[in-house]
């Protein structure tokens, strides 16, 4: 049993790192280190501050070789973006000042089929330091992946799986109604759906995560997008929507063995839905797990962020993991 605290930074303070770093704070298992952003405005500001009324002095700094030495055990907590490929430098350089990091990036959260070169990159050179790379979060990392693998536990056969996630973006962050493409014309929204260029990030990683978990290995994988359509005026954080423009989405990514298996996650994520998560697991005998109302993404990304950061603390498995390889999800007390 460990008492000794999580040494942690945050790295990214866009609104899912501010979550992180505000939830750490008040955490009395974790000793903050510091906290990294290149917004000249956040830099130089006291972390306490910036997220609660109470001073911490300790201070935003613009490059993780300014936070001050620490030769514990100690994990960054990456948030700053879910392209792979453009944040893979920062991880290296957290790699270098010693930091296991555990990150939001989507595509991180199974990376061996679209980048597996690079997958083999980050894998060998967390392997070489000693220190554990892994992609978290709600969805994907929970919801739909780690989840579903963890309720086949309880199963002796099984068909097919199905999963639903059903998400009202109006009670979401701005970045994400962006993301969905809230206010667009229709044929905006497949424009940049035909260039890959909108939509949820990770839906197919989600897929790939349980069929990695479960040893399936999939002969087939689709993906579909499409936009919902708002039928009346209405307003979001992010702006007005008119009649006739794009109020969210509709997603899905689906995998099929060469027996037939099939695994099929469909996410909806638009203004007004009302919000459920469900997993069906088919077979002799069905398993059905609704979780009414959902899980809310934005303050479980900063949980599920923090407790896979402790987590890490506790296993010290070195190189690039998944949600699968890294033990039960859990909120594990270090004090």
């Amino acid at each position: 049993m460990s008492n000794q605290k999580l040494n942690l930074v945050s790295y990214g303070l866009g609104p899912i790192g501010l979550e992180i770093l505000k939830r750490a704070t008040q955490a009395t298992d974790i000793q903050v280190l510091g906290a990294v952003d290149i917004d000249p405005n956040k830099i130089g500001q006291d972390i306490g501050t910036l997220v609660s009324d109470n001073k911490m002095d300790r201070h935003v700094v613009s490059s993780i070789v300014d936070i001050p030495a620490c030769n514990d055990f100690k994990v960054a907590i990456h948030a700053t973006g879910s392209n792979l490929e453009r944040v893979w430098p920062q991880m290296r350089d957290l790699l270098d000042q010693g930091y296991s990091v555990v990150s939001t990036c989507e595509e991180l959260s199974y990376p061996w089929h679209r980048y597996p070169e690079l997958s083999a990159e980050i894998d060998a050179y967390a392997k070489e330091k000693g220190l554990t790379v892994l992609g978290t979060g709600v969805n994907p990392g929970f919801i739909m992946d780690t989840m579903v693998v963890a309720l086949t536990g309880v199963t002796n056969s099984m068909s097919g799986i199905k999963v639903n996630r059903r998400v009202d973006v109006s009670k979401r962050r701005i970045p994400l109604q962006k993301k969905v493409g809230i206010g667009m014309a229709k044929e905006e929204f497949e424009q940049l759906a035909n260039e890959n260029r909108i939509g949820h990030v990770g839906l197919e990683e989600s897929l790939r995560m349980v069929a990695y978990g479960l040893n399936w290995e999939l002969e087939e994988v689709s993906n579909f997008i499409e936009p919902t359509i708002s039928k009346a005026n209405d307003k979001v954080d992010l702006c007005d929507i008119l009649a006739g423009q794009v109020n969210g989405l509709h997603q899905e990514s689906r995998g099929r063995t060469r027996d037939g298996k099939e695994i099929v996650l469909d996410l909806v994520m638009s203004v007004g839905v009302k919000q459920e998560d469900e997993i069906i697991i088919e077979g002799s005998e069905p398993k059905h797990l609704v979780i009414p109302g959902g899980i809310f993404g934005d303050t479980a990304t900063a949980a599920i962020a923090l407790n896979s950061a402790k987590l890490v603390s506790l296993t010290k498995k070195a190189g690039l993991l998944t949600m699968v390889d890294a033990g039960v999800p859990r909120n594990v007390y270090l004090g």
